[in-house]
């Protein structure tokens, strides 16, 4: 890793301000080729002059010495004028005096390699750049903060001591040694999987909290679909008329409610019908509430009981109240009407249906597929461990066991494989 690297660090296009970051064992000395006066002391921004092959940079300078830096290495940046043109005339002058461009992610590799973060700590990265919602950040941050990491780390260690304690009474059975039992070592276990359980059962929320709620809109044509997803939106986003099969395809759209996310499906009126592309509408539309969170069932019938055939999760919405006699009132049922754009009172029951307002008050929610993945994988193991436990001698007690520790340290990287790491700081951006 003797290679010096350089990436512009803030987003391309006119800004006010351009950061170029630069980091490896070469990077002060490269930077003090071309920038006067180079600052004198490190972790201070110094205003000076940045020397291109083009013209000369009215800019500040900042550096890091190794292993004082977010790469744990030496790390010099600039902080030059927004636009394309000054930061790549700065990229470079530092390509021209020995750096090499860095790769999407380098930057946090380096910093992983270093021992500067771990893989939760990059993925919290990641999720608080993508992050559309207070929510979503919020889980990212809990993520960069290394709650999860160390959270992780704690079980492997209780897992560690099953393990030791398991190869000590194999190793020096003659030993006048405090030698594990088959019960203690079983409780030991038991106290993992149930904490191990508690973190899976987070992750519920944890999509709620990243990816939102998906709601998909349907009901017979007519009723009024399409007008409600604009009133949910707020806007005019889909094309509303008194034609039956207007909506012939799935139109998504997404909203904000109290820092939540969710994701309205419009579809195709259900009905019976030879129009080949009603047909089709109507198979999409099918499929749409099959992958939905959550289904409104739309009617502008006030004596309509009836229930879309679905597993998910429904509620009855009663459209058009303004045109009611007699306006219903049933279990799992809303009244509103879209013309009037009264509609919150379906996103506030939805966010109260999927417990929405529990993500503000918790502490860690499992939001990254790999981390559940491996956590579901280690459950198993563990199962098998304490199986194990009741019919097996202890060294197959502490090979379960270990295959546990080392599925928990994928997440964090301890244990984790080259192409599972590279993988992760691959969606990074360039410059981070």
């Amino acid at each position: 890793m003797s290679n010096t690297i350089v990436a512009l660090s803030t987003a391309r296009g006119r800004a006010a301000i351009a950061v170029v970051r630069m980091s490896g064992d070469d990077a002060i000395a490269i930077a003090k080729q071309f920038f006067s006066p180079f600052p004198s002391k490190p972790n201070m921004l110094k205003v000076g002059t940045l020397k291109t092959e083009y013209f000369d940079e009215h800019a500040m300078c900042v550096y890091f010495v190794a292993p004082h830096s977010y790469t744990g290495e030496n790390t010099v940046e600039f902080h030059c004028h927004g636009g394309t043109a000054v930061a790549q005339a700065v990229i470079e002058q530092c390509l021209a005096h020995g750096a090499v461009m860095a790769q999407n992610g380098e930057f946090s590799k380096r910093a992983f390699l270093n021992g500067k973060q771990n893989l939760t700590n990059a993925e919290g990265i990641i999720e608080m750049i993508d992050a559309e919602t207070a929510s979503a950040a919020k889980a990212g941050a809990n993520l960069l903060e290394n709650k999860l990491g160390k959270r992780i780390m704690g079980l492997q260690n209780e897992l560690l001591d099953v393990i030791s304690a398991c190869e000590v009474a194999l190793d020096y059975p003659e030993e006048d040694l405090e030698l594990p039992t088959v019960e203690t070592a079983q409780k030991q276990l038991q106290s993992v999987l149930k904490q191990l359980d508690e973190l899976i059962s987070t992750s519920t929320l944890g999509k709620v909290a990243k990816y939102g709620i998906d709601v998909a809109i349907v009901g017979a044509p007519n009723v009024g679909k399409s007008s409600l997803l604009n009133a949910l939106l707020g806007c005019d986003r889909a094309i509303v008329s008194d034609v039956q099969g207007t909506t012939r395809d799935t139109l998504t759209e997404s909203v904000n409610y109290r820092d939540i996310r969710f994701n309205f499906v419009d579809t195709a009126g259900l009905r019976d019908t030879t129009d080949v592309v009603e047909v089709e509408g109507v198979k999409r539309a099918k499929i749409a509430a099959d992958k939905a969170d959550v289904v409104l069932h739309v009617t502008d019938d006030p004596t309509d009981r009836s229930v879309y055939p679905t597993i998910r999760p429904q509620v009855r919405i009663y459209n058009k109240c303004d045109l009611f006699d007699n306006p219903p009132c049933c279990v799992d049922s809303l009244v509103v009407s879209a013309k009037s754009g009264d509609v919150d009172v379906i996103k506030e029951t939805l966010y109260e249906m999927f417990s929405a307002g529990e993500i503000e008050n918790s502490d860690l929610l499992i939001t990254n597929e790999r981390h559940l993945s491996c956590l579901k994988l280690a459950k198993k193991q563990l199962v098998q461990a304490i199986a194990d436990s009741k019919v097996a001698t202890l060294d197959v007690v502490a090979s379960s066991a270990r295959q546990a520790w080392e599925t928990l340290g994928q997440i964090t990287g301890t244990s984790a494989h080259e192409d599972i790491i590279d993988r992760i700081y691959s969606k990074f951006c360039l410059g981070k």
